[in-house]
């Protein structure tokens, strides 16, 4: 009688346990919600958003159908738009495609506004486009296809994609816009003959542009080596004078010197330069020895 007395209690304590176990697990799973990371939780209160757990961990709710619990994905995600026909500045037509990386900013936003996370791409494409529409049209073509590195402002366009969309997004979708990218710019097939045509234009005056600047600058040069020339033979005709007439001051002074010494032999020595300066070298002279230069040999007079 004791012992089944003894079995009784002891199943009725298992009972309770297992009773209370399962009463916990009812009351967590009623009110727990566990958000883990890269989510966050919108707990509404009869269909209504009263507020978001965006901290990963458990978080509390009251049991339905009093609060529900939706789960939203917050990491970032990447959208491309569609091809999209706009005007330059210049009036150049271009098909442009952007991408956006973005992100659920603000879930209360985000779920009144869109309601399902399939929906922001919908209006995020409405809205990139717009602002691509009004943004390239303040823009030349050249801002974004040239071949001068100076005109291309590739950075400045996104930028001002994204100042004109991340506020707005944010605001009304409860959509956080981290970053805009220009991926591919084409041109219509009409387009694209005249493009080439600007581009030939273009290398032609790039051409004729160093063309004319590497004229300028050989003349340059050739004006500079002329003048150099014209120097260093100004100076050559310069040395040659002072050494032709230091040459001439000493062959006058071996002159008088010889004179000095010798009249007769200089007298003598001059006549035969004369004379061989006169006659042709093949020409044949028949001379006195009486007559001049030789009348010097007749002397006996002189050594």
């Amino acid at each position: 009688m004791g012992e089944a007395l003894t079995t009784m209690t002891t199943q009725q304590r298992l009972r309770a346990g297992v009773g209370t176990i399962a009463l916990l697990a009812i009351v967590f799973y009623a009110t727990g919600i566990v958000v883990s990371e890269g989510q966050a939780a919108l707990i509404t209160r009869f269909g209504r958003p009263l507020r978001a757990a965006t901290e990963p961990g458990l978080h509390w709710k009251l049991p339905w159908p009093i609060d529900q619990a939706s789960l939203l994905d917050m990491r970032r995600r990447v959208y491309a738009t569609g091809h999209t026909e706009m005007l330059t500045r210049d009036k150049k037509n271009i098909i442009a495609r952007t991408f956006v990386v973005w992100r659920i900013g603000d879930p209360l936003t985000f779920t009144q506004a869109i309601g399902v996370e399939g929906g922001a791409e919908a209006k995020l494409d409405g809205l990139l486009t717009n602002a691509a529409i009004g943004t390239l049209g303040g823009h030349d073509l050249s801002a974004l296809v040239s071949t001068n590195a100076a005109d291309l402002q590739v950075d400045q366009i996104e930028s001002e994609l994204l100042a004109s969309t991340a506020r707005v997004a944010l605001r009304s979708y409860g959509v956080a816009i981290e970053q805009i990218r220009i991926e591919r710019i084409a041109l219509p097939e009409e387009n694209v003959t005249a493009v080439f045509d600007q581009m030939r234009a273009e290398r032609r005056q790039f051409a004729a542009k160093f063309d004319a600047e590497g004229s300028r600058e050989a003349s340059r040069i050739r004006s500079e080596a002329d003048l150099e020339a014209a120097r260093i033979r100004a100076k050559a005709v310069e040395e040659e004078a002072r050494i032709r007439g230091r040459a001439a001051a000493d062959v006058a002074k071996v002159y008088a010197d010889a004179h000095r010494i010798n009249p007769e032999l200089y007298r003598f020595t001059r006549s035969l330069e004369s004379l061989s300066k006169i006659v042709s070298p093949n020409a044949s002279l028949i001379l006195r020895t009486d007559s001049e230069p030789f009348s010097l040999l007749q002397s006996k007079d002189k050594p």
